[in-house]
């Protein structure tokens, strides 16, 4: 293809990175999958990347970052550096959730949570912003969740951090695009990945014994989530997969702040969206910002 990027995504090993990995490479793009542990415990994941690559001759790389260790995203973005010379395009998409009663969660859980999910990106924007900076320009894609403007019980950590990197992504916006680098959002509704599986669970999981009437709550939640995802009625992965395919391909003057996917979130998260870019665009223009 005659406008190739070179992509670096987090969080490859599963869900949507692993997806975006291959699709991207699919099209021709020159893209480093990374993962925590891939000759460990992602060694058959990442394996099985490098088998997709070399069966369909893609650009398809393995580089291992931990997005909670500065020296491991310093050293994975230098190995990409190294290897093809620049950095087109970042999607922080490595992320955790968690289920469960919010009370019952250690502080140590929520920090470890927000060191992945929020400082995360930040690591990784460090790392790369300097490169893209040289380059003349850039683009980065955060993974949300609908979840960062909308809150239901039990996800309470993860909706909290999701939140935290919707304020990050967007004031990072501002201060990036004078400098040619353009930030788009992807806010994806409840899709039918392992995420309730993969989430962290509270350590004092047992105190919602001693609250029935939430008990009863989480109960039917969790009920009524199953019931969906049995009948089919979570998303496609395959649309957010083919979300960032889309956006990586726009043309740069058509890239979104905030792109909304699933039809569970179309309504009441693109509603929040428009309100608050109208606020966000009086704000702005009142400090003579814009």
């Amino acid at each position: 293809m005659s406008d190739k990027k070179k992509i670096l995504i987090t969080g490859a090993s599963s869900g949507f990175g692993l997806g975006a990995s291959k699709a991207l490479a699919a099209k021709g793009h020159v893209v480093f999958a990374s993962m925590r542990g891939p000759a460990g415990k992602n060694a058959a994941q990442a394996q099985a990347l490098r088998d997709f690559a070399t069966q369909g001759q893609h650009a398809l790389h393995i580089v291992e970052i931990d997005v909670t260790q500065d020296s491991s995203v310093a050293s994975g973005v230098e190995q990409m550096i190294a290897a093809v010379g620049g950095i087109d395009i970042l999607i922080n998409n490595a992320g955790v959730g968690t289920w469960g009663l919010q009370e019952g969660f250690t502080p140590d859980q929520v920090k470890n949570l927000f060191d992945i999910n929020v400082v995360g990106p930040l690591r990784m924007n460090r790392a790369v912003l300097p490169h893209m900076r040289r380059a003349g320009g850039g683009y980065i894609v955060y993974v949300s969740s609908g979840l960062g403007r909308i809150q239901f019980p039990f996800l309470g950590p993860y909706t909290a951090s999701k939140h935290a990197v919707e304020a990050i992504a967007e004031s990072g916006a501002y201060e990036l695009t004078p400098q040619g680098i353009d930030t788009t959002i992807l806010q994806p509704g409840a899709y039918g990945t392992s995420f309730l599986s993969n989430s962290i669970h509270p350590k004092d999981g047992a105190l919602i014994e001693d609250q029935p009437a939430v008990k009863a709550m989480f109960t039917a939640f969790a009920g009524g989530f199953e019931a969906r995802a049995k009948s089919g009625q979570l998303g496609n992965p395959q649309e957010i997969i083919d979300a960032l395919v889309e956006l990586v391909e726009l043309p740069k003057s058509d890239r979104p702040l905030r792109k909304t996917v699933g039809a569970d979130v179309q309504g009441p998260v693109r509603a929040i969206n428009e309100r608050c870019a109208e606020v966000q665009g009086e704000l702005l223009r009142m400090f003579g910002i814009r």
